[in-house]
This record gives C-alpha cells, structure tokens and sequence, in this order.
C-alpha cells in the first residue's frame, strides 16, 4: 500500500490567513485507487498483441479483478466507520455529524461502457470527510482510517490511498473582525479588482465607488476587507479568539448552506429552487459570507427539451467544478446525457429529491406543483 498527501488544495495566500488565526489546515478526503506496478504494467503490455475477442476478454477480466479487490477495501471499510451513501439506507441525516465519511464511485456503465459490466466500480472511489464535524473530529477518522487500512492492507502492493488537504476557514471570526475594522478604510483611496476608487461607508456595510463611475458601486467582502487593512498595515492584530470548530453559517436558525472553496476562500452556499417557465428545474446560488444572502451564480441552465423530475443541466459555463461540488455533497448524480449550447457542453444531473426537500422545501414544492401541473395537462 502506498499513501500519498495531497495539498493541491492548498494555495500559497492560505498561509497569511493560518498565521493569523483565521484558518486551519484541514482533511477533505481520501481517494482510493487500484493502481499496477511496473511489472504488471509490463505484463499487461505484453498481452496488448492478442486478438481483438482475447483482448477483450482480458480488458474484462481485469476490470472484475480491480473491483474485487477494492470492493473487499470498501466494505472492510464500511465495518469500522459509519459511512454515507454506502449502504442503500443511509444511517443517518447528511447535515447530521454523526457519520464519518461520505462513499462515492463511479458506474462501469461509464468506466467501462460495452464490456457487459453494470454496478458500482471500486477501483476507484473517494470517502470524503463530515463538514458537520470539527476540524479536530475530520483529522480523528482520517488517523484511524489511515491506521485501519496500513493494519489490514498493507501488504496490497496495488492499493494507493492519497489524503487530500485542505483549509478551514474560520468563516465567523472573519464576518466579526471585518465588522470590527473596516471604518478603518472609510474614505480611502485604493485601486480594487485593477479599479481606481475610494471606499464609503453605507448602512453599516463598506462599499467601493470606482472612479469615474456614475451609478456602480461595489460591496466589499470581509476577506476582502482584512486582506486590505493588512496590506496597507493598518491592524497589526485583531483580537477575537479562533473558534475551535466550524459552525453552520450564522447560527442554527440560518439557512443550510454548503461550502464552497474558491477564489482562495470558502463561501457558504445556499440553494434556492424553483422552476423556469416551462416546468424544468431551476437552482439558484445564493452565499451567505457577509450574513444575509447575495447572489452568487445560476447553478442550473434550461436548454431545449422537457427533463425528467429532479433533472437539470449544469452550469458548467459559470464554474466547471460545479458537478464536482454537487458529487462531493450528495446533491446530485450525472444521468449521463449531455446537451451542447454554443461551444459549451452542459452535463444533466439528477438531484436527490430528499436533499432538495430539506434545503428548500418551499421551492421544491412549488417546483413539485408545476411537475404535477404539467404531467396532468
């Protein structure tokens, strides 16, 4: 067995934001893979010279091999930790704690498609980590795990686990401080986003004007507002503690939100449904860092054609790591069928109908009544 670290995850402007207490390093995953060594790698080479029906039958037969043996990690897996998504009925809600990873792989209808193969495809899958858990619960299973598969599988010299790393972001203490300091840039002038300007204060919330402009204002974002005050060495320390562990964005009466790490921070995201004009489903992205809900970006597009309950095409236009990000929270699984739009490529993904219950279940519903209104009429 062979383990890997992974911290690709990790960029370089983390460093000044974990110096200072703001973030954390974090564990995001495991991926689990079957990989040959060199010598099978040469051996499999070798055998490239048989017949079209051989190869075939060996290309097969080494696929049922991969999955068996991985399919054997898995559920040794699955006998030591609570996981999601494994079992047909889940042990518990997704937004609970209380599992320690959520199981995902791909389908030999897309990983080997014609060779007679249907089912889950183990040689490779990922076990991601509970974002309902502290930082301290996610590094605890990510230790044991690690100590359960060197135990029981070290001797695999084909298994290779790499730990993917990541940052925690204390999103809170980041809201608190920004509030705290940003009078401090009331007033100034200062070139944002490559735009020559000054800052003002409105309602409480700091705003840019660029220069020149008439009518378009810009509101600043905390990270924003902290990353500048240091770089003009204004705060050489804020003082509120770091929060031991996440919490779910602004306290429990707030809306369930679902991480979403970009532009070298993670943003609370929350889903809002309805439905276009014409009964498909619609999913907005709304986050939630500065404490109420902004715009963020259209995750669904609607193309031609009528879809399927729960269907929709993916906004890979807007972000290409949307279906990702809708895998690694058990939103939604792809069908397969894609839809060209110009030069983009749009996949179609089916979403969890309980997942979207209890992320909005007003909008569901009245997304479920345009369904219902369309298939009576």
């Amino acid at each position: 067995m062979n383990i890997l670290d992974d911290r690709s995850f990790i960029n370089s402007s983390s460093t000044k934001w974990m110096d200072r207490g703001y973030a954390r390093e974090d564990v995001h995953s495991l991926r689990l893979q079957y990989l040959y060594t060199e010598e099978q790698q040469e051996a499999n080479r070798q055998m490239s010279d048989a017949s079209p029906d051989q190869a075939y039958h060996n290309i097969r037969r080494a696929a049922e091999s991969r999955n068996a043996v991985m399919a054997s990690v898995m559920a040794a897996i699955a006998r030591e930790f609570i996981c999601y998504q494994y079992e047909a009925e889940d042990p518990a809600p997704y937004g609970s704690p209380a599992w320690d990873l959520f199981f995902w792989c791909n389908d030999f209808s897309n990983t080997l498609h014609g060779y007679g193969l249907s089912g889950r495809d183990y040689s490779y899958f990922t076990l991601t980590f509970n974002s309902a858990q502290t930082v301290e619960q996610r590094a605890g299973v990510c230790g044991r795990v690690l100590d359960f598969l060197e135990t029981q599988f070290s001797s695999n010299p084909n298994l290779v686990v790499a730990v993917q790393r990541t940052i925690w972001y204390d999103e809170r203490k980041i809201f608190a401080d920004a509030k705290k300091i940003q009078h401090l840039l009331d007033g100034r002038r200062y070139t944002y986003n490559s735009k020559e300007g000054k800052f003002f204060m409105e309602d409480g919330q700091l705003f840019f004007h660029p220069k020149y402009a008439r009518r378009y204002n810009y509101r600043v974002g905390p990270s924003d507002i902290l990353s500048i005050c240091w770089e003009l060495d204004l705060i050489p320390n804020v003082g509120t503690a770091p929060v031991k562990a996440p919490a779910p964005a602004w306290g429990n009466h707030g809306p369930l939100t679902f991480p979403y790490e970009k532009y070298g921070a993670i943003h609370p995201i929350q889903l809002k449904i309805s439905a276009y004009m014409d009964g498909n489903l619609s999913i907005a992205m709304l986050t939630w860092e500065n404490g109420y809900g902004e715009p963020w970006a259209s995750l669904t597009v609607n193309l031609e054609g009528t879809r399927q309950k729960d269907c929709a095409f993916i906004n890979t236009n807007g972000d290409p790591d949307f279906p990702v990000w809708l895998i690694r929270h058990g939103l939604a699984i792809p069908t397969g069928i894609v839809q060209h739009s110009g030069n983009c490529k749009y996949p179609e993904y089916r979403f969890r109908a309980e997942r979207l219950q209890q992320i909005d279940a007003e909008g569901y519903s009245g997304y479920l009544a345009l369904q219902n209104g369309r298939h009576s009429a």
